[in-house]
């Protein structure tokens, strides 16, 4: 059963001035530290922080439907498997919220623009 849906779109100019403007400020205040640690191993970290905000932007409106409140970027990490597929990982009051219920993701990068996907399931 699909629960909710999101998707999210921006243009990567977008995040670019960020990160020129505030640096690795910009990058802490969207990345958790798992991500973070991809982050820095980049080459080009515009492109991975754009698909990283589109794909949280995603699974916060996702989320709505269980929560009233909006959640923290921090809150929600993007994490890739051993095959480099993204997955969702969900700080534990989140978890407990959803109860059985899987985030699963999806990004696609272009060269101006990411977007991302983001629906729950569950039985």
């Amino acid at each position: 059963m699909i629960y909710s849906l999101g998707i999210d779109i921006i243009q990567t100019d977008r995040v670019k001035k960020a990160l020129d403007q505030w640096g690795g400020k910009f990058a802490e205040k969207i990345l958790g530290e798992e991500e973070m640690e991809m982050f820095s191993a980049k080459f080009n970290k515009v492109q991975f922080l754009a698909g990283r905000f589109a794909a949280k932007e995603a699974v916060i409106k996702c989320l709505g439907a269980f929560f009233d409140e909006r959640l923290s970027f921090r809150q929600i990490q993007i994490l890739n498997d051993l095959y480099g597929k993204p997955y969702v990982h969900l700080d534990d009051p989140i978890r407990e919220r959803i109860l059985d219920k899987e985030v699963k993701i999806s990004i696609t990068h272009e060269r101006q623009m990411a977007a991302a996907v983001a629906i729950i399931t569950g039985d």
